[in-house]
């Protein structure tokens, strides 16, 4: 009697095949996987800190003096202005209203110098030095983000770093952490963008890139 199956040789070969595409594609897969959650982390996130800007200017009845006002950003000659005289009575209001977990003193963050960000690729404006200085607050969120500020009343007050995975990692500038600041636009109005230091990793995503 003869039979048509496979024989161990041929099951052997694509098994091997199937293992080879395996290691090829998961891999691609899975970084698709977690930038496309990365993402959605930070919309969401984003939408929250607006949120909280938006309720804290309608409790004050105004905008308190804690924001750049960008002309850099439209013109490479141009200057910032940091208003930054009324950060200590802003903060304690917007995070109040995000309502924070917890928050603690840092003088650190586990994450990469522009020094270090340049040499293995990434990108940052020449004027970016966001080095930190004693008396920073790190405020633990509701969904696991990490915000920290500056409590100094100089013009590091108008930005912060946030971390929207947390303790968890990866870590990344341009991928789960990033450095805004609240931008008074031509319209007069609050918002909050990305810095002009526009510190990424390799292969990292401007805050403009991720709210398309």
């Amino acid at each position: 009697m003869k039979y048509n199956g496979f024989t161990l040789a041929e099951v052997l070969i694509t098994l091997a095949i199937i293992g080879i595409v395996a290691v090829m594609t998961i891999p691609t897969l899975l970084s698709d996987y977690q930038e496309k959650v990365l993402k959605s982390q930070f919309k969401k996130m984003y939408s929250t800190l607006s949120q909280a800007l938006q309720s804290t200017i309608y409790e004050n009845g105004s905008e308190f003096k804690c924001y750049t006002q960008d002309f850099v950003r439209d013109d490479p000659n141009g200057i910032s202005i940091y208003v930054y005289s009324e950060c200590a009575k802003f903060y304690k209001s917007f995070f109040n209203n995000l309502r924070y977990m917890k928050v603690q003193s840092v003088n650190q963050y586990p994450y990469k110098s522009k020094n270090d960000v340049l040499a293995e690729g990434g990108t940052a404006s020449a004027n970016c030095n966001f080095g930190l200085i004693a008396n920073t607050s790190k405020y633990y969120l509701q969904d696991g983000s990490i915000v920290y500020i500056l409590n100094d009343n100089s013009a590091w007050a108008v930005f912060l770093i946030l971390d929207i995975n947390g303790d968890k990692g990866p870590n990344k500038w341009g991928y789960d952490v990033f450095y805004l600041t609240f931008t008074k636009q031509n319209t007069g109005h609050l918002r909050i963008e990305e810095s002009v230091c526009g510190i990424r990793e390799k292969g990292g995503k401007r805050v403009s890139e991720i709210l398309k």
